[in-house]
């Protein structure tokens, strides 16, 4: 059934003791976040999508993992079989092949209409006419994030090893670490490794440029350096000067692209992507990988107490009778 969204995005940026707070308002718990067009013919995402604009899916399943009772890879986020989420919601008009059913896996929300020569069948649950979402004051938003975060200073060194080597040498500060590369950088890299970054740390990494066209990025080992054990969930992509992305290959991480029409050819994109449009290609896989992007919030530890030790009163008296027995004994032998 429809959530209503609220369209007052919040998003504050805070580092201090052991914890970073980046709150992404309505984009939360979208695999997709689009402002304006949407365009793919086939694959699928395993998450929900949401789209400012007109949407054409073709034959793009959306949502599979929110389908009830269907079990894929990654994370399963239906609850009870028979019962459907709203994994579709479209700003403007939504197109998909005449042959289409059940690729919608859950509720649609449609500002527009589904479009002549669509499949009224393509949706698993139901259909709400509704605009829930404020897209432009959430882009407003993401781009002030965006800026804010390209605005940090680098946590430690970057070194750039044979023209293809991402080399994160520093260490995170209050479990944040922050790099700044350019987009040519990423489009020839083809590894990253940071050693001393460990699995609750937050990585963000700021990338330049207005056209960047990148690929495959391995994080696992190379030479004496050990694999880079972070899952997708706290890893942040932020191209906060592009306009244009095209990427092929596979990834994991979530991308802030807020100004960028993203084209996404082929491959395996693990993790959260806002950004302007998108295209995609046929096999072009948007997956959930562990869960979107929430940063790591340190609990602060219980305070805790000595132990107590109860004595019984029992116990206390008897302890007195002898006590007192002791010191007759006493007082009758030095007499």
């Amino acid at each position: 059934m429809l959530k209503q969204v609220s369209l007052i995005l919040a998003i504050s940026i805070s580092v201090h003791a052991n914890a970073i707070s980046i709150d992404l308002g309505p984009a939360t718990g979208y695999n997709l976040f689009i402002k304006e067009n949407f365009l793919q013919p086939g694959a699928d995402s395993q998450g929900k999508i949401a789209i400012g604009g007109n949407a054409n899916i073709g034959q793009y399943d959306v949502g599979v993992n929110y389908e009830p009772g269907a079990r894929r890879d990654g994370k399963q986020f239906w609850t009870d079989p028979g019962k459907y989420s709203d994994v579709l919601v479209v700003g403007g008009d939504l197109t998909t092949t005449p042959w289409a059913w059940g690729n919608v896996k859950g509720n649609l929300i449609l500002g527009g209409t589904l479009t002549e020569g669509s499949s009224k069948n393509a949706v698993l649950g139901t259909t709400t006419k509704a605009t829930p979402i404020d897209f432009t004051t959430a882009f407003q938003q993401f781009n002030t994030l965006s800026q804010t975060l390209a605005g940090q200073t680098n946590t430690g060194g970057v070194d750039f090893k044979y023209n293809n080597w991402l080399i994160l040498d520093g260490t995170s500060n209050n479990d944040v670490y922050v790099t700044n590369i350019t987009g040519q950088m990423l489009a020839n890299a083809t590894d990253l490794t940071a050693e001393n970054l460990d699995p609750n740390d937050t990585l963000i990494i700021n990338v330049s440029g207005k056209n960047i066209n990148f690929d495959s990025l391995n994080y696992g080992k190379r030479e004496t350096f050990a694999a880079l054990d972070m899952s997708a969930t706290n890893i942040l992509y932020n191209f906060f000067e592009a306009e244009n992305i095209t990427f092929s290959g596979g990834i994991k991480g979530n991308i802030l692209a807020p100004n960028a029409n993203f084209t996404f050819l082929q491959g395996d994109l693990s993790g959260q992507v806002i950004a302007k449009s998108w295209t995609g290609g046929w096999g072009a896989q948007a997956n959930l990988w562990d869960g979107f992007f929430v940063p790591p919030v340190d609990i602060p530890p219980t305070p805790t107490s000595p132990p107590k030790v109860d004595v019984q009163e029992s116990s206390a008296i008897l302890l007195l009778l002898i006590g007192l027995v002791a010191l007759i004994i006493i007082r009758r032998t030095r007499t």
